[in-house]
């Protein structure tokens, strides 16, 4: 028989690496800067311009991170498992005083997962965000994102609901955008128990997460789905084909490497005759009539950057109202990251300014349905 021993002990080290680097990282970002140009090392100069310096700490703590690299880690599961947990303690401790509640939704292949975040002193019946985390549709969940959804919900005072969505290789495309879509419906088809104005519904997410929010905001724009007021898109992914500049300049050494999204690819999106299909890549979706008011976040040292921008580009040329931000200096995921760099951190609450303002804008529904009458 099998010895479960050994492999308990081997999880066992590896939650305490974990543990150990998210910990270290915490501490380490909030040491002087003088200090923290020592961790960091050389400057990397790409096209006269360098990383911000805690990214720069991060790209050398990063190699010692297991999640960091899925596609070298042998074990899915336990992939899923350890960055399940760096999220959970990057997020830890912030926005106490927002409030959660766990619930699910009968998706197309059975329960999915929904988190709700409410602020305090949020109205009742008021605006809210649907947000699908990143993760390269393999790794992620509720709690590798649960910081991002918390300081969203306090730093814009809105309602968010964190949707889970099925995950490759054992859901191929396009399960997460089926996925996505339903979770969109249900929450506007059942706004009022979650004390949601469904008229100031927004989608949002992060890289994965982004792609998946831009998917639900074209099937809206077809008319297959209630219209999002506002989508919120971080470091979108919106190319399957992957042939943009950036992922030269940044395929190798800046967090997410080029041949880490090959392999996320492969898991989601095997066939190359689907790399321009619109659910998989929304910067080759014609349908751009009737999109909402829209934020796009891309990042100065980010493979994905030249893609997220492509998109900003269409949208704004077809005269969909847009804001574009681009961070100069921070690498990919910054999402995930905002228990830990104040740099991420700082990103991530001018999103939520954005989305405040957005949803501030955005007539309640009362007064919507007597201005068409």
């Amino acid at each position: 028989m099998n010895n479960p021993a050994p492999v308990s002990i081997v999880y066992g080290v590896r939650k305490l690496l974990v543990w150990s680097i998210m910990t270290g990282l915490k501490f380490l970002l909030r040491l002087p800067e003088p200090v923290l140009r020592v961790i960091a090392g050389r400057p990397v100069v790409v096209a006269g311009r360098q990383p911000v310096l805690s990214a720069r700490v991060l790209m050398r703590v990063s190699r010692l991170a297991p999640f960091d690299a899925p596609h070298r880690n042998g074990d899915l599961a336990r992939a899923r498992a350890e960055l399940n947990l760096a999220g959970a303690l990057a997020g830890a401790g912030i926005c106490p005083g927002v409030r959660t509640r766990d619930l699910s939704w009968p998706g197309p292949g059975g329960p999915l997962p929904l988190r709700l975040y409410e602020p305090e002193g949020v109205p009742a019946h008021g605006p809210a965000l649907v947000y699908f985390h990143g993760g390269g549709f393999v790794l992620g969940s509720l709690d590798t994102h649960e910081g991002a959804c918390r300081l969203l919900a306090e730093e814009a005072g809105v309602r968010v609901v964190s949707a889970g969505y099925r995950l490759a290789p054992e859901h191929r495309f396009p399960a997460a955008a089926t996925d996505a879509m339903g979770a969109f419906a249900h929450v506007h088809a059942h706004a009022a128990e979650f004390g949601i104005d469904p008229d100031r519904l927004a989608v949002g997410g992060d890289s994965s997460g982004g792609n998946l929010a831009a998917v639900v905001a074209h099937a809206a724009a077809r008319g297959e789905l209630p219209r999002p007021v506002f989508s919120l898109l971080l470091t979108p992914a919106t190319d399957a084909l992957g042939s943009s500049r950036s992922h030269q300049q940044f395929g190798s050494g800046f967090r997410l490497d080029r041949d880490e999204w090959a392999w996320y690819r492969e898991q989601y999106l095997r066939d190359p005759a689907r790399y321009k299909d619109p659910r998989a890549s929304v910067l080759y979706d014609d349908c751009l009539d009737g999109l909402p008011p829209t934020y796009v976040a891309t990042c100065g040292f980010d493979l994905l950057r030249d893609e997220g921008e492509a998109y900003a580009e269409r949208l704004a040329s077809a005269g969909v109202p847009l804001v574009h931000r681009r961070h100069e200096g921070q690498l990919h995921g910054f999402a995930n990251r905002v228990g830990v760099d104040p740099d991420a951190r700082a990103a991530m609450l001018h999103a939520a300014g954005v989305l405040r303002a957005a949803l501030a804008l955005a007539p309640p529904r009362d007064r919507a349905r007597n201005s068409r009458d």
